[in-house]
């Protein structure tokens, strides 16, 4: 893998997820999932949610829209992780490039601006800097644009500021089953834990929360954040890929709640944990994909060292 230095990433952004049906998803990811309508773009088959963190934590594409593949089934589209200004990432992109780095797209989304390219495993992942300091001014309701060339560094002067939300005001859907915060992790189980390791701290800049290379897994977080990456040790014929989101809900009381609503709306219970690192559980979701919904106790490296693969599993 080529070698230079990495960007410094801030903190996990959004999940992008392949969906059978972009307008369901829509409603789905507002009314149980818990985030709010943000912008559809119908041209593309796509819808978007969020509560404020970012200008969106779920973006929801239609297998039968024009981006997808013959044959596209739900399920990771890509994951996002976000820097701290734009400066950082035409200076990454250059030293990438440099290096001999291959980037599968650039993509000017007007409020943010963004490289994307494939891990060890061919997950796509997103880098992306913001460029506008009020995304809900340019991006509500249903938004139709015409995306033009981008090339990091060369397109524009690269804007200084950083602009990633600080201290967002969190909205919270009341009738929705979870009131969630934000998306905070993803957790992937991988086909090669070294290669994988090994690309996200060395390209993508990401630095070892718990575990190291001789674990069953690694947490990964960026420069404002503790948790916004796992990888875990795939298993031979094993599952591998996208395990869950992780989604920090706003508190244990109404995550208990959840919980006792989950029969009643037939939502199909993955796991659920509690220990004093953090209370979690996993849903089924729709198409198939898991959520994880969380509030973290005593969220310290020592507190993870023993788990074992299924509870880190059900856990991270």
């Amino acid at each position: 893998m080529p070698r230079h230095r990495p960007v410094v990433t801030a903190r996990i952004a959004n999940a992008n997820l392949w969906v059978s049906d972009y307008e369901r998803a829509y409603d789905y990811y507002r009314n149980v999932i818990g985030f709010e309508h943000a912008y559809i773009q119908p041209d593309n088959q796509a819808s978007f949610v969020s509560n404020g963190n970012t200008y969106h934590d779920y973006g929801l594409i239609d297998i039968r829209g024009r981006y997808a593949k013959p044959g596209q089934k739900p399920g990771l589209n890509h994951f996002a992780l976000e820097l701290r200004n734009e400066v950082e990432l035409a200076e990454g992109y250059r030293r990438a490039k440099a290096a001999g780095v291959q980037f599968t797209s650039l993509q000017d989304h007007d409020v943010a601006h963004a490289v994307y390219q494939l891990d060890p495993d061919d997950n796509s992942v997103e880098i992306y800097a913001d460029v506008v300091a009020d995304w809900r001014a340019a991006r509500s309701g249903v938004v139709i644009k015409e995306k033009p060339p981008y090339v990091p560094g060369e397109s524009s002067v690269p804007v200084k500021e950083a602009l990633y939300p600080k201290n967002p005001e969190i909205r919270v859907v009341k009738e929705a089953l979870f009131h969630p915060r934000k998306v905070a992790h993803v957790s992937l189980v991988t086909k090669d834990f070294s290669a994988m390791l090994d690309f996200y701290i060395r390209v993508i800049g990401l630095v070892p929360f718990a575990g190291d290379a001789g674990s069953d897994f690694v947490i990964l977080r960026g420069s404002v954040s503790n948790r916004d990456l796992v990888l875990h040790r795939g298993q031979p014929r094993g599952e591998t890929g996208l395990h869950h989101v992780g989604i920090e809900v706003l508190d244990e009381a109404g995550l208990a709640d959840a919980r006792k609503a989950l029969p009643g709306k037939g939502i199909k219970l993955d796991s659920e944990i509690d220990h004093p690192a953090r209370v979690a559980l996993t849903i089924i979701g729709m198409d198939g994909v898991r959520a994880q919904f969380f509030v973290n106790r005593n969220w310290r490296p020592e507190s993870l060292r023993s788990l074992d693969r299924r509870t880190a599993l059900a856990l991270l």
